[in-house]
């Protein structure tokens, strides 16, 4: 049994025109930038229970942060490197940082957490939403 090949659709200049301007929106200057900083905010993320010195009193706090932190960083890392699958994952930044926000209150079982440990977290998850809302907008704008 034989399937016809549609193979011509792929080839069409058209095609490889969208998709090397795709490429190069998504892997401009500002897209670069964008990245970078949101590698940044998922480090600190992942470290803030060692730097803001809460790992020993908030265990559960401090997991959260750590899995969410690399999970930031580690889609930060792979948005440059397959950027036209990896930007349309970029609005899930946005809820990644809502949660980072939330966190504090949420998953600590005596909802009792010093003002540092909420800073640091509503910073983080604020860098967090606005960088990926800006990365989301950009490849918006890349597959117009």
């Amino acid at each position: 049994m034989s399937y016809p090949r549609h193979s011509a659709v792929f080839r069409a200049p058209e095609s490889t025109g969208m998709k090397a301007g795709r490429e190069a929106a998504t892997t401009s200057n500002p897209a670069a930038v964008v990245d970078g900083f949101m590698l940044l905010a998922g480090i600190y993320a992942a470290v803030s229970p060692w730097v803001i010195h809460f790992y020993r009193t908030n265990p559960n706090l401090t997991a959260n942060n750590l899995i969410m932190g690399l999970g930031v960083a580690l889609l930060a890392i792979e948005t440059p490197l397959a950027p036209q699958r990896m930007h349309r994952f970029a609005w899930t930044m946005v809820p990644l940082g809502i949660w980072l926000i939330l966190s504090p209150t949420v998953v600590t079982a005596s909802h009792g957490v010093s003002p540092g440990i909420v800073w640091s977290n509503t910073c983080a998850g604020g860098a967090v939403c606005l960088l990926g809302r800006i990365a989301a907008n950009l490849a918006a704008d890349a597959s117009r």
